[in-house]
């Protein structure tokens, strides 16, 4: 589920928005580990096709991406001490 979009970034601009549900990533069902794999390839040249529903209608949304992931989460180290 899109909870939000940045104005101006590709997603906002492409019609993505709140309350959408990303439903396929290039032809397969969309999975969260997914998210990672296809926002990390910097080498592929083609867009990412998601189709997306929003209430009852879906739609097909070309996203010319490839530069990453933009906000990678932090992963605690074991023992380490907390500041």
């Amino acid at each position: 589920m899109v909870h939000d979009t940045v104005e101006g970034m590709i997603a906002a601009k492409a019609g993505i928005g709140p309350g959408m549900k990303i439903v396929a990533v290039n032809g397969r069902r969309f999975r969260r580990r997914m998210a990672r794999r296809h926002s990390s390839r910097e080498d592929n040249s083609s867009p990412i096709e998601l189709i997306v529903e929003n209430t009852d209608y879906f739609r097909v949304v070309k996203l010319d991406y490839h530069a990453g992931e933009k906000h990678p989460h932090l992963v605690r180290m074991n023992r380490s001490p907390i500041c």
